[in-house]
């Protein structure tokens, strides 16, 4: 039986902030400039503070005491959120064209809530090898945090 983490509530005015989920997760997109990260990120703020805040997919291990790549399919799943944002910059190379920065690798933040209550479910659960096996496997491939084609095709229509 599958454990049913509580989601953090995301309030219907601040999902224009954070962009659409992908499908089948709780990943949510949003991409922009610098000035535009700033409001996202107080966005972010907003809805986890009083849950703890957020962390990245890093800390959210540390948090849930499991793997990162346990984190990354987890995230793949749906079963933890997830708020990226990537960075988009003008081209160094081309005039009047927008390029993704840190190559299309987005910044993310998870709920530190979602990460206790997942550290709480494994520690709960009564089939030990079970606990251990979810806290530990996963992949390391990180591409699917990239950004995804729907976003590059946008970013070049925007050109």
């Amino acid at each position: 039986m599958r454990e049913v983490i509580p989601f953090i509530d995301i309030p219907e005015d601040l999902l224009e902030i954070f962009g659409e989920a992908d499908k089948g997760t709780r990943t949510y997109r949003q991409y922009g400039n610098e000035d535009d990260f700033g409001k996202w990120f107080d966005g972010v703020t907003l809805v986890t503070q009083e849950s703890g805040g957020s962390v990245s997919p890093g800390g959210a291990a540390m948090y849930a005491k499991v793997s990162r790549p346990a984190v990354h399919k987890r995230l793949k799943e749906g079963r933890l959120t997830a708020f990226c944002f990537h960075l988009v910059e003008d081209s160094k190379f081309f005039k009047d064209r927008k390029t993704f920065a840190e190559g299309g690798f987005p910044y993310v933040y998870i709920p530190v809530s979602e990460c206790r209550a997942w550290a709480e479910s494994l520690k709960n659960r009564k089939d030990r090898k079970e606990a251990l096996r979810e806290s530990e496997e996963g992949s390391w491939n990180d591409r699917f945090l990239k950004a995804p084609r729907k976003l590059r095709k946008k970013l070049k229509k925007e050109r």
